[in-house]
């Protein structure tokens, strides 16, 4: 039996690492009565499948992942008893029950949007041509490390929308949307990067996972 989840990764946990956070999720779970299916072999594992994990330090409001159980159970009593179980900082929004196949999350999932605020001192109007001379270059080259070793990438084809929400005081919010899944990951502080933005504070929150349908 499949089910599919819609939850919360919210500030107090937003440091969490991906595999901490799938550990999290089935000690809920084992707490709650939820009867998980597990893999065979010498070390099961819990049939848990999230969509994308977060990049440490972000948040997410609409995170999704994939359960499979060894029974079938009521969405409603999923939710209910889960979020009983559940430590502070994540909640679980929705439930409900897929067909067995359906295809799994990370192979339809493309994009993903933002939003990002940022500590500048600069001001709407520069911010705005800084996003449109960023959106018209036919590549952006960066660098990055990826298993012990940096590589180059081209950002641009990663990056589909950026557009300024609101600049209150010292602050400015940024919707972005970006690549993210199997074909291509870009990630809100390369985007700020690009802009000359990175040497303040800042903080990105997940507020959508878009799929090939």
């Amino acid at each position: 039996m499949r089910y599919r989840l819609t939850f919360t990764k919210e500030y107090p946990v937003k440091y969490v690492g991906h595999m901490d956070v799938v550990l999290t999720w089935t000690r809920a779970f084992r707490r709650a009565g939820v009867p998980l299916a597990y893999s065979e072999g010498f070390n099961p594992r819990a049939k848990i499948q999230v969509a994308a994990s977060l990049p440490v330090g972000t948040m997410g409001s609409a995170e999704m992942m994939d359960i499979t159980l060894t029974e079938p159970m009521e969405p409603d009593d999923i939710l209910q008893r889960v979020n009983a179980t559940l430590p502070n900082g994540y909640r679980l929004l929705a439930v409900e029950a897929i067909a067995a196949d359906t295809p799994k999350l990370q192979a339809s999932l493309r994009q993903a949007e933002y939003r990002v605020t940022v500590e500048t001192d600069l001001s709407a109007e520069e911010i705005q041509s800084r996003i449109e001379h960023l959106l018209a270059q036919p590549q952006i080259i960066q660098t990055r490390i990826r298993r012990k070793r940096e590589e180059t990438f081209d950002l641009r084809p990663l990056v589909f929308d950026i557009s300024l929400v609101e600049k209150v005081g010292d602050d400015v919010v940024l919707a972005m949307r970006l690549a993210t899944g199997q074909h291509g990951n870009a990630r809100p502080d390369a985007v700020l990067y690009a802009l000359g933005m990175h040497n303040k504070w800042y903080q990105s929150e997940r507020t959508k996972l878009i799929f090939d349908i």
